[in-house]
């Protein structure tokens, strides 16, 4: 096959090799590849054929799975940069390459040498414009972290306010878009050569992968989330997000406020910060916990050196270049989930996680109901087996891949998330019950999300929905009626389909009369609930009379869509 003029051939000898030499050599004949590897290291690799890692339909694919894991992380590593992020990224998806491949990846570490100082001062003359000695009182040429993407300094601007300055590495734009080309080209052979990935969908998640380190590559888009986050803990004194100094930020250049504090995970130094570790483990909870089920935009990874240790029991946050967001109706979907596990209803509990899932007709939801029953069956009544909660749901998030049941990224990378933070709370105070803590908390949020004033805005909404949708079908009538008129729409009906279409559209209609009914009495409800001096007819409350005309009319309806639909 052809390579398109955009790859980058030398990078893909680079790859090809790598991967051939750890023993996928299998795998890369079947992608047809193996034209790119040196004719010498192929025969060299011929009497090792037995050291391979088997490709499926070759062998079965338990035995491959065997060994694959290490070998995958060790050629992460040995290519480095845009790898390495890749196989972090797949490590929060075992739901796609399966829990042992997650495992070994996570394994993976994001520290790589530092680049020359000489580079990092030359990088941020270029892009603030002004000469170091200008910009800073003091800057310090040795790193303070350094990643595959970027890396940190301390400095010092002339005002005398401490700072941490990140600079991108020099050409990692460059490569990681060469890289990105090659993963996104190599899913495309996956799906066409290897068919039992198509199910894993290869050119997705690469494209995801794309998105995320793109938006990392700009750290501007850092320094918008690092500003969110600073409004929504906006005037509370017990977490701080340090500021970005706007002058000192470009594409290429972060500057924020340098904080003075320990990692989460230093046990040892908690003392020096006079801070409790039961006090920082509950805050560091809730802190995480708001963003998932609160504000829908939350913190990508919450490891313990992205969680600094403040004196006097305050906690800072850093390293927001990978975050995740949830819109309202996946919150609620969470909220109930979550609401379901405290209760032990494992049938409701599943009926919310299906919702946020994507299926098709291929799924096998009965067997990802067994499944998922015998992981939260572990939890209710099994606690003394060392089942966490935040690990049944993880569990129950990644158990999706094999009953072809897909979930977005972004659930993922909570479900992710929140074992990361449960884990993190048990270092810090091992008698922590984050079961405890949820309950209080999700109840006074669904009480919220229930009051007639959430409710009456909700339906409010649903009704402008609806009348934009009725406004919609004139316009789209007149269009089909004239590709009609110009032969452009060809309609053959036998009497059958007719008769079914017709029953759709009678049931379709029946359920917007539904809807309209239940809004328009919920509206009514929620405003006699704020009338004063109506409250009660023949002593009982006129809301509840609402709710029962409501209610009424609703089965009558439903009634009325059952014999139609039989």
């Amino acid at each position: 096959m052809p390579l398109t003029p955009r790859i980058n051939i030398r990078r893909v000898r680079r790859i090809v090799r790598v991967f051939y030499e750890l023993g996928f050599g299998a795998w890369i004949r079947r992608l047809k590849l193996h034209y790119i590897v040196p004719l010498h290291k192929r025969w060299m690799r011929f009497f090792r054929r037995k050291e391979e890692i088997p490709c499926p339909m070759e062998t079965e694919i338990g035995e491959y799975m065997r060994d694959l894991p290490v070998h995958l992380r060790l050629a992460c590593e040995r290519l480095g940069g845009t790898f390495v992020k890749f196989g972090q990224m797949l490590s929060l998806r075992g739901d796609l390459v399966g829990q042992s491949v997650a495992d070994e990846l996570r394994k993976l570490q994001d520290r790589v040498p530092s680049f020359s100082v000489q580079e990092a001062k030359a990088t941020i003359e270029r892009e603030l414009g002004k000469p170091i000695k200008i910009l800073f009182k003091n800057f310090t040429e040795t790193p303070v972290g350094s990643a595959s993407l970027a890396q940190v300094h301390h400095a010092v601007l002339p005002n005398g306010r401490e700072v941490a300055v990140k600079i991108l590495r020099p050409g990692i734009e460059n490569l990681v878009r060469q890289d990105i080309v090659i993963l996104q080209w190599v899913a495309r052979l996956l799906e066409d050569h290897l068919a039992f990935t198509r199910s894993y969908q290869p050119r997705k998640v690469i494209d995801e992968f794309a998105e995320w380190t793109t938006r990392e590559l700009n750290l501007l888009n850092e320094a918008v989330n690092i500003e969110h986050f600073r409004k929504l803990y906006e005037g509370e004194e017990d977490i701080l997000i340090p500021g970005v100094v706007w002058e000192y930020t470009s594409r290429r250049v972060l500057t924020t406020e340098f904080s003075h504090g320990i990692p989460m995970d230093d046990l040892a130094k908690y003392r020096e910060v006079r801070s409790s570790r039961k006090k920082i483990a509950a805050l560091g909870v809730r802190l995480v916990v708001r963003q998932y089920f609160e504000h829908g935009f939350f913190h990508g990874d919450p490891h313990p050196g992205n969680f600094f240790v403040l004196p006097n029991n305050r906690v800072c946050l850093h390293d927001f270049g990978i975050v995740g967001r949830i819109d309202t109706k996946t919150r609620r979907e969470l909220i109930g989930c979550y609401v379901d596990f405290l209760e032990k209803d494992a049938e409701g509990a599943i009926d919310h996680v299906l919702h946020l899932a994507k299926t098709d007709a291929a799924s096998d939801i009965d067997g990802f109901r067994r499944e998922v029953t015998g992981i939260l069956e572990q939890w209710f009544y099994a606690p003394t087996a060392g089942e966490r909660l935040s690990t049944a749901f993880y569990k129950m998030v990644i158990s999706g891949g094999a009953h072809g049941i897909i979930f977005p990224s972004n659930i993922v990378l909570l479900a992710k998330a929140i074992v990361t933070t449960e884990s993190m709370a048990l270092l810090l105070d091992p008698a922590f019950d984050i079961a405890g803590e949820l309950k209080p908390y999700l109840n006074r949020l669904l009480t919220f999300e229930l009051k007639p004033e959430k409710l009456a805005k909700r339906g409010r909404e649903l009704l402008l929905d609806s009348a934009n949708i009725l406004d919609d079908i004139p316009d789209a009538a007149r269009t089909l009626l004239k590709l009609a008129e110009k032969e452009e729409v060809g309609v053959r009906l036998e009497t059958r389909e007719f008769l079914d279409i017709k029953r759709e559209i009678d049931r379709q209609s029946d359920i917007r009369m539904l809807t309209l009914l239940f809004v328009a009495d919920l509206l009514a409800t929620a405003v006699l609930l704020h009338l004063e001096g109506i409250e009660r007819i023949g002593g009982v409350p006129i809301a509840f009379l609402g709710i029962l005309f409501g209610a009424a009319l609703g089965v009558m309806v439903l009634m009325k869509i059952k014999k139609r639909a039989d």
